[in-house]
C-alpha cells in the first residue's frame, strides 16, 4: 500500500508538469538533497556554501490594464549559505529584459521595450519538516517554504507610440523608466524517490513598480499591479550526486512561465 501512495504522488505530480508554464520557487527539499560538498566532502557537516544558475522565462506576467501579455526574460544566479541541513538564505544577481509592455492610455496604445539590464533579490529557503526513509512509501515526504523578493530597474530600447517607434536618444523620447519590484511567499510538498524529487505548490505573489515616457512633450505612465496573486507551481529536480542538482519548475494562474536551473554544494 505504502509503495502505491508513494507511486501515485510521483506520477500525479510529474504528469501535471506539462499542464503548467514554469517565477521561479525551486525545491524544498535542496537543503537534505546536497549530501556533502564539492569541495567540502565531509557528510557530517551541517552547513556549506550553495550556489548555481537560473534561467526564468515568463511569457505572461497577467498584470492588470495590459494589452498584450507581457514578457520578461531573466537569466542569472543565486548563491546563499546551508545552514543546519534545514535553511538557505540566497541572493539573486543577473540581467532581465521586459517585453510586450503594452497599454492604452488616453486612447493611444502606448508599448515599452527594455534592454538587458541588471537584476538583484535576495530570498530564503526552510525544510521544515521530513519524514523517515520508507516510512511513506520507499521515499522521503518533505514540506517547506520559500520567499524571495526580486527588483528590476531596466534602460529603455524603445517606446512604441501608436505604431511608431521612439528610440532611446531619439529627441522626441525626453524621458523613459521602466521599474519593477516582484515578491512572493510560497508553501511546497515533494517526494524524493531516489534520484528524482517532483514537487507542488501554491504560492502568493505580488509585483509593484511602473513603466513612464515623455513622447513630443506628452507623458505616459502605467502602474504595474498583478490580476491574480495566488498562483500554482510544480516542478522536479534530478539529483546527480551528492553535490548537484538540476531543477525545472512551471507557474501558473498568477503568471505564465518556466525556469530551468542548477544548484551545486561546494
Amino acid at each position: 500500500m505504502k509503495k502505491v501512495l508513494a507511486l501515485v504522488i510521483c506520477i500525479g505530480i510529474i504528469l501535471s508538469v506539462p499542464a503548467a508554464y514554469a517565477a521561479p520557487v525551486g525545491n524544498i527539499a535542496t537543503p537534505s538533497l546536497l549530501k556533502k560538498g564539492l569541495v567540502m566532502k565531509d557528510e557530517q557537516s551541517k552547513w556549506g556554501v550553495i550556489a548555481g544558475g537560473e534561467v526564468d522565462l515568463t511569457w505572461d506576467m497577467n498584470l492588470k490594464e495590459q494589452a498584450d501579455d507581457t514578457e520578461y526574460y531573466f537569466y542569472g544566479g543565486k548563491i546563499g549559505l546551508l545552514l543546519m541541513d534545514r535553511f538557505i538564505p540566497y541572493s539573486i544577481l543577473g540581467t532581465a529584459k521586459a517585453k510586450k509592455q503594452t497599454y492604452t492610455d488616453s486612447n493611444c496604445k502606448v508599448q515599452w521595450e527594455t534592454d538587458y539590464d541588471f537584476v538583484w533579490g535576495v530570498g530564503g529557503t526552510a525544510l521544515i519538516y521530513s519524514t523517515e526513509p520508507g516510512k511513506i512509501g520507499e521515499g522521503v515526504l518533505s514540506i517547506g517554504a520559500d520567499g524571495r523578493f526580486r527588483q528590476s530597474h531596466l534602460s529603455i530600447d524603445a517606446v512604441v507610440l501608436n505604431g511608431a517607434a521612439h528610440k532611446s536618444g531619439d529627441a522626441s523620447l525626453t524621458a523613459s523608466k521602466y521599474e519593477l519590484l516582484e515578491w512572493q511567499v510560497a508553501l511546497e510538498v515533494a517526494y524524493q524517490y531516489k534520484q528524482i524529487v517532483p514537487y507542488v505548490g501554491v504560492k502568493y505573489s505580488d509585483s509593484d513598480g511602473k513603466a513612464q515616457a515623455t513622447i513630443n512633450g506628452n507623458p505616459f505612465q502605467v502602474d504595474f499591479e498583478n490580476k491574480d496573486n495566488v498562483g500554482i507551481f510544480v516542478g522536479g529536480d534530478i539529483v546527480m550526486n551528492d553535490y548537484a542538482t538540476l531543477n525545472i519548475e512551471g507557474r501558473f494562474i498568477d503568471e505564465t512561465a518556466l525556469s530551468l536551473a542548477g544548484t551545486v554544494r561546494f
